[in-house]
């Protein structure tokens, strides 16, 4: 394989390998702070995901307390109203230490039977007295 090849072959993988940082909005963090969010697939904002596809979710946060575990919390809201989305892992092991940053991980499963709407998505990520690390959203199209 040439130079130009290998050239080629390796900014396609990088370029694959990008994370998609989006915008979002704290909504009540209280005892973390959000450093950054990526969300992918997420090329440009607000956020399309198609209907039976899953999608990433990556969060950098920073605790203010130590906590021996953590649980998350997806919801979608539609018109005003709070809507579940389940996550593949709600309840995530600790121990996590003050100050000390964090990536959280997760996949969103968008289901065939959601129906083609325009959201906020809220995340909260609760320390283990039921605070709220942090809570921030951001808004997606589900699409066909």
């Amino acid at each position: 394989m040439d130079t130009m090849t290998r050239a080629i072959i390796l900014a396609a993988v990088l370029c694959s390998a990008t994370a998609d940082v989006i915008t979002f909005k704290d909504c009540g963090s209280v005892t973390g702070t959000v450093n950054q969010v990526e969300f992918t697939p997420c090329p440009s904002e607000p956020c399309q995901v198609k209907k039976g596809d899953n999608a990433t979710l990556k969060v950098e946060l920073t605790p203010k307390v130590d906590s021996t575990k953590y649980t998350s919390v997806l919801h979608g809201i539609i018109g005003g109203v709070p809507v579940p989305f389940p996550l593949q892992n709600g309840l995530v092991s600790g121990p996590i230490s003050i100050n000390t940053k964090i990536t959280y991980s997760n996949f969103l499963m968008v289901l065939p039977s959601y129906p083609k709407v325009s959201l906020l998505a809220k995340l909260e990520i609760r320390d283990d007295n039921d605070k709220d690390l942090v809570c921030f959203v951001w808004p997606i199209q589900i699409v066909d």
